[in-house]
């Protein structure tokens, strides 16, 4: 019995020497990686930018806001000495936030870049401070700040909370036309009942579309994609418009032609709306064959594919009608409409 309790005893300081020594070498490779980047950075000749977070009249700086969301996104920042864990009160994510006392590393085009905080003495401004080799500068500076932005886009649209906007009946508002509410459909692209290949076809176009900005543009043509759904009432086009809302994370402005004064009222909810939403009509069918109506069909049109559709790219029309069968061929040519969906019964 003693002889296994000494064995076992062996072992065990045999064990603890190994993970000693791990640990000082792992420690000293880090030591090692340290002191060959505080080498390299005497080797090079910086510039150094300056993001303030407030400008002279104390207005937030909104590049502060982008390049500090964009940080903290970066993996990085779990590579980093020191961090801060947060979470909120109604959610149990916990989000990993750079401390002020850290430098962060970043790889952009094959050039490492540096960002830090600043703190002003004297009034307790807060900056951040970008370092940038000067061989590098000119060659990724303005690559770079617009890679921010777009990053910071993309982090925003993915916390974005998807609304549901209706226009108020036919009275100008103060505060505007739209009232919204959050869009708490369940439907997704995953759980529409809807032929499979019908199906990967639509979720590849509609990704193509949030990638297209330079496709759309290049030719002069605003970037903007439309959609005709058609079938009998009761076969899923309005959870299929939910279920579109949930997979590109846009706003849905649902437009009632009924409460639309005339033709240009029609443009001013136009202009409120936003960007990277979906612009709906449903029954258009119903509505054109109507003997008087607010909205005319030159309206109509002006709307899909005129001057004002124009204002505030990146979005989606959609058209709902029962049939399409009496409907004039121009009303549905393409460039009006690029997509029509048949939903069966």
């Amino acid at each position: 019995m003693l002889l296994a309790y000494l064995a076992i005893l062996f072992i065990s300081i045999i064990l603890l020497g190994l993970v000693f020594r791990f640990l000082a070498k792992t420690s000293l490779i880090h030591s090692l990686k340290k002191s060959w980047r505080l080498l390299e950075e005497k080797c090079y000749v910086y510039q150094f930018y300056r993001v303030p977070k407030f400008n002279d009249n104390m207005q937030e700086n909104q590049l502060y806001r982008k390049v500090y969301t964009y940080l903290n996104s970066l993996p990085s920042v779990e590579d980093s000495d020191f961090a801060n864990l947060f979470s909120t009160s109604n959610s149990a994510e916990i989000n990993l936030i750079l401390d002020e006392n850290q430098t962060i590393t970043d790889q952009f085009l094959g050039a490492r870049v540096y960002w830090k905080f600043e703190n002003n003495e004297n009034n307790g401004a807060k900056s951040l401070v970008l370092k940038i080799r000067k061989n590098d500068k000119r060659r990724i500076l303005v690559p770079y700040l617009q890679h921010i932005h777009q990053s910071f886009d993309e982090i925003e649209q993915k916390r974005k909370q998807v609304r549901l906007f209706v226009n108020a009946e036919n009275e100008l508002q103060r505060n505007g036309r739209w009232r919204s509410t959050p869009l708490t459909h369940p439907a997704t692209m995953e759980t529409i009942v809807m032929d499979a290949d019908l199906k990967t076809r639509i979720k590849s176009d509609l990704d193509n579309f949030l990638k297209s900005r330079q496709y759309y543009h290049r030719p002069g043509r605003v970037w903007k994609r439309s959609y005709l759904l058609y079938g009998s009432s009761g076969t899923g086009k309005s959870t299929f418009i939910a279920a579109m809302a949930k997979f590109l994370n846009y706003d849905i402005y649902e437009i009632n032609l009924h409460n639309v004064q005339n033709d240009a009222d029609l443009k001013y909810l136009l202009l409120q709306t936003t960007r990277k939403s979906i612009l709906v009509i449903e029954d258009l069918d119903r509505y054109l064959a109507e003997k008087s109506t607010a909205v005319s069909l030159s309206g109509i049109l002006n709307f899909m594919d005129g001057i004002f559709s124009c204002c505030g790219e990146e979005r989606v029309m959609v058209f709902t009608m029962s049939s399409k069968d009496a409907i004039d061929p121009y009303l549905l040519r393409p460039g009006r409409i690029d997509v029509h969906i048949n939903f069966p019964l």
